[in-house]
């Protein structure tokens, strides 16, 4: 599997070539802490390792493909300490790579390359993941670049970025399954909370009984969860789970399941006390229709925005038959996210502007509406998997019909 992800990837890449990807490292919080490792995805992919320190390169030299995986030396007194790191022989078990060597050794093997193979290249193209987060943000492969082209000048320096996420975002079957079973789990979880709900319960109570399901499940966390109630659903990004849900409220619910890194992200709304008051089921009913509207048009050729956009014009006649765009009141005010982004290795996958979808890609349906006066916010979000003439909502069986909800959380009321 990953060494036809590497072959996918390699047949986009100019003749005469290189591409070069770090696994990253762990930086240091407190004094001898450091943060949980997480692998660079685009590493991942490609090579099924998640160590950290280690480096992949791939190399295309007329028509024909090579390939070098670098790791770190082991080490047996940081064994009794933290674990052995991997041996060659377990790396080249899981990657399918044959070619490997102790990081310390990578100048010297790039060096015998250049020289061996491309000693006649009119042009040189080194591919390196160059997207970044922040202006200033010196990462593994700019402080690499700088040194290759010290050494080398007459290289050119390609950012792989693009190339890499075309390739990430048609997921194939173990990523589509890996997913399912995210999801999956994200669905246990969550009956788990709205077993457990009831009026004036805390936001990090009802956490920790999604928490518990996934621990339960060797699964962690796609993203910090968003567990909102009331008026605090009314905010995007709200993280602080620290509150009451008052009886009578609702609690918006935005979380997901990661199983072996491919990424659940899921909103659901429920009333804590089970049972929806008529305005709240009016404006759930709207984001409902919503959502299902806007995946019965998913198909290949459409582009994201293009369906934020028919999702505007739906809200725009929803809200005004409901009265909400009196008093010069735009969608804008009660609507101010986009419906869809990518997913799979990160919960806001890879992609490019202006993608136009095409069969394999995942992605979510998040339609919301936050109505801050009425303390109300209301978001559904599924995750779908395009098909050659539309989609399959791989999150179909997290129930998200009123009539469901009441109906399962009546059955552990007290």
């Amino acid at each position: 599997m990953f060494q036809e992800r590497r072959k996918r990837f390699s047949d986009q890449l100019s003749d005469d070539s290189l591409a070069l990807f770090f696994s990253g490292k762990a930086p240091y919080k407190l004094g001898d802490e450091k943060y949980p490792f997480a692998a660079d995805r685009s590493f991942y992919w490609l090579s099924g390792l998640d160590k950290e320190n280690m480096i992949l390169l791939l190399g295309k030299c007329h028509g024909q493909y090579f390939e070098y995986l670098f790791i770190e030396p082991y080490d047996e007194i940081l064994a009794k300490w933290v674990g052995g790191r991997i041996l060659p022989k377990e790396a080249a078990d899981i990657s399918g790579i044959t070619s490997i060597y102790e990081c310390s050794e990578i100048w010297d093997i790039l060096a015998s390359l250049l020289s061996r193979n491309f000693n006649n290249s009119l042009q040189l193209d080194v591919y390196l993941d160059l997207s970044k987060q922040e202006a200033n943000q010196q990462t593994a492969a700019i402080n690499f670049a700088t040194k290759l082209k010290a050494l080398y000048p007459y290289v050119y320096i390609l950012n792989s970025a693009p190339i890499m996420a075309r390739a990430r975002m048609i997921k194939d079957e173990d990523e589509i399954n890996k997913l399912k079973q995210a999801i999956h789990i994200t669905d246990l979880a969550i009956q788990n909370m709205m077993k457990n709900a009831h009026g004036n319960i805390s936001e990090n109570e009802l956490e920790a009984h999604f928490d518990f399901v996934l621990k339960c499940n060797l699964c962690d966390h796609s993203f910090p969860s968003i567990i909102a109630g009331g008026k605090n659903a009314t905010i995007l990004h709200y993280d602080s789970n620290d509150q009451i849900v008052k009886d009578g409220e609702m609690v918006l619910c935005d979380l997901g399941a990661s199983y072996k890194y491919l990424n659940a992200d899921i909103t659901r709304t429920f009333p804590v006390n089970g049972k929806f008051t008529p305005r709240q089921r009016q404006i759930y009913d709207i984001v409902l229709r919503g959502n299902k509207m806007i995946m019965a048009m998913v198909k290949p050729g459409l582009t994201l925005r293009q369906l934020n956009n028919e999702l505007i014009s739906f809200y725009e006649k929803e809200l005004t038959a409901i009265g909400l765009l009196n008093n010069d009141k735009t969608v804008n005010d009660y609507y101010w996210h986009g419906v869809s982004h990518m997913l799979g290795l990160e919960t806001h996958d890879v992609t490019v502007a202006n993608y136009q979808l095409e069969p394999g890609n995942v992605f979510t349906i998040e339609p919301g509406l936050y109505l801050e006066d009425e303390n109300i916010g209301i978001r559904i979000e599924d995750n779908v998997l395009v098909t050659p003439d539309g989609c399959i909502n791989l999150s179909k069986d997290i129930i998200k019909e009123p009539d469901e909800i009441e109906a399962f959380m009546a059955q552990y009321k007290k």
